[in-house]
């Protein structure tokens, strides 16, 4: 079993208990543990085979032997004595944005309704009116949130697709006569949700390699098999499957075909106009003009002979790419990203200390991080104290005295309250070198009163970046109604960022909205909200998504240098 694995099955005992309507603390007890293995950055399997699994934040002894049955029998006793007692289709409804566990308890006692149809069933013929908790705001919501579910389904985020992706290129690249595979489709996009995955491959055996193709360890079963076409359901993880698909295609017609089988849909359709205003054709062979194969090798040649500049595959979704004249030099990409502004560290819910992210960091080659642990009000991620983030500050003084080559910030990420009151007061937000305040609670459906409560937020001079914006959750908790626009005016007034958290549950801002914050003159922050070391690599999702919104490197806060960051501070709390 993978951490995932693990995490999730700890994560489904706390969902069962706080229905059974367990103590808090014993429920909170497991969403820690589940967060920690979620988080870690060693294998769940190692560790265990070590016997340090007790020495893990938040993993008593019990937990331990619980991980252990797990990790040896593929299942959990007291799970399974749980759901002899709460139907396991209870499970499903927490996915319904707004809906958490008391409600679901609350469902299922004063409703018998156990399951997804049932509660769109109950919600269509108004059996919920009555019901103390479910007012008309309330079901509006949870039928939306039905409608997000259906809409989402069978897509999954892009990197759990990109770790799919890498892994069956990697396989495809080990077989015998394989001289060349590439991604296509939405992944190849960076689109933030990612259906089936698309390979092409030029290989000197086709029917061979697509054998090999569908017979893979792991693979659940074999949709099609033919002379150059294979198609599979591939298990990445116990019951999680995606159907990905390999094309064999000749070296002479490949760019023809990669950039017929990237897309987008609606980018090929326009393309496909221009191509028979000329009187010619075009498709995954070639552009032709009868028999003539105009251009057929490159991508590049296809577009060059249509008089167009070759657009990256982010930009290509028929949004802004056939105006371009020119693709820009400087449009961002990673190695212009100086710095990770958004972390957390074991003293709040992550799993690595400060130096270690510290050291990470540097290998990375940053000039600078900032630790932003949870503030207070965040208790569920065991959010520091005014007096913790104080001794916090002083350590990481300390650290910067002895470790050379990166430079450690002070910073919190601070819970945006009701009103738009911060979780620390002005003298304590004063002593750091850099803050992001985001709202985690209390996301309502009141698009005025999300947009001002972020609006008041910004007025401080010590908030640097507002943190994933609209708060969404991809797959699992739609963005809550905000004003972007007036967020982003109100953004480069004031001199604050907005952050494009490269999470892949998150990448929030998504890139419309990103695309239109630069139009308003707001800045982006792209960071990656890293609970572990190894999570600074989700940078890469930030970046693609910040190229679907044709952002450049000057967008970028983290693209300048630590005395630019530091003007950046200044300038807002000089005014």
């Amino acid at each position: 079993m993978t951490n995932a694995d693990v995490a999730r099955v700890f994560d489904e005992i706390a969902d069962i208990l706080e229905i059974k309507g367990a103590d808090g603390f014993r429920v909170n007890s497991y969403r820690r543990v589940a967060r920690q293995i979620d988080d870690l950055a060693s294998d769940i399997n190692e560790v265990a085979a070590r016997g340090e699994l007790a020495k893990l934040p938040g993993v008593g002894k019990s937990s331990a032997e619980k991980i252990n049955e797990l990790l040896e029998t593929g299942e959990l006793k007291m799970r399974g004595e749980l759901l002899a007692e709460v139907p396991e289709s209870l499970l499903e409804l927490l996915k319904v944005p707004g809906l958490g566990p008391k409600k679901v308890a609350l469902l299922w006692r004063e409703r018998s309704i156990n399951s997804l149809g049932d509660l769109k069933q109950a919600i269509e013929g108004g059996k919920l009116a009555d019901l103390k908790g479910f007012g008309k705001k309330s079901i509006e919501q949870m039928s939306h949130g039905i409608a997000f579910l259906e809409s989402s389904a069978g897509r999954r985020r892009l990197g759990t697709a990109w770790a799919v992706g890498t892994r069956l290129r990697e396989l495809v690249e080990a077989m015998p006569g394989v001289r060349r595979v590439e991604h296509a489709g939405s992944l190849r996009r960076g689109c933030e949700t990612v259906g089936d995955l698309d390979l092409l491959c030029v290989a000197d055996d086709a029917e061979g390699t697509i054998k090999a193709f569908t017979e893979l360890e792991d693979v659940t079963q074999v949709l099609a098999a033919g002379g150059t076409k294979g198609s599979i359901l591939y298990q990445y993880r116990p019951r999680r499957s995606m159907q990905v698909d390999l094309r064999i295609v000749s070296e002479e017609s490949f760019g023809a075909a990669w950039q017929y089988f990237t897309g987008s849909k609606e980018h090929n359709v326009r393309l496909r106009e221009l191509a028979v205003k000329r009187g010619w054709s075009l498709n995954e062979y070639g552009l032709t003009e009868g028999e003539l194969v105009i251009a057929s090798r490159t991508e590049e040649e296809i577009y060059a002979a249509l008089d167009l500049p070759c657009p990256p595959p982010e930009f290509r979704e028929d949004r802004f790419e056939f105006d371009l004249k020119e693709i820009p030099t400087d449009l961002i990409t990673r190695e212009h990203i100086r710095g990770d502004l958004h972390m957390h560290t074991v003293a709040s819910d992550g799993v690595n200390t400060i130096e270690e992210m510290a050291r990470a960091a540097k290998k990375l080659g940053y000039e600078y991080i900032c630790v932003t642990d949870h503030s207070a009000s965040s208790a569920i991620a065991n959010g520091l104290s005014a007096d913790r983030l104080s001794k916090q500050i002083e350590e990481i003084h300390a650290i910067n005295k002895r470790l050379k080559g990166v430079t450690v910030w002070a910073g919190s990420e601070v819970d945006i309250l009701a009103g738009g009151k911060l979780d620390f007061p002005d003298e304590l937000l004063a002593e750091l070198d850099f803050a992001i305040a985001s709202i985690h609670y209390g996301m309502g459906s009141d698009i005025k009163e999300n947009t001002q409560r972020t609006l008041e937020a910004m007025q401080s001079p010590y908030i640097n970046v507002i943190g994933h914006p609209t708060g969404r959750l991809l797959t699992r908790r739609d963005a809550m109604p905000l004003d972007i626009e007036a967020v982003a005016k109100e953004a480069a007034r004031t001199g604050t960022a907005l952050e494009m958290n490269s999470s892949h549950h998150r990448l929030d801002l998504k890139d419309q909205h990103a695309r239109l914050a630069r139009d308003c003159g707001a800045m982006i922050c792209i960071n990656t909200d890293a609970h572990a070391t190894d999570q600074f690599e989700e940078i890469r999702f930030g970046i693609v998504t910040a190229r679907r919104g044709g952002l450049l490197k000057g967008d970028v806060v983290n693209t300048q240098t630590a005395a630019q960051i530091r003007k950046f501070v200044e300038r807002k709390r000089s005014g």
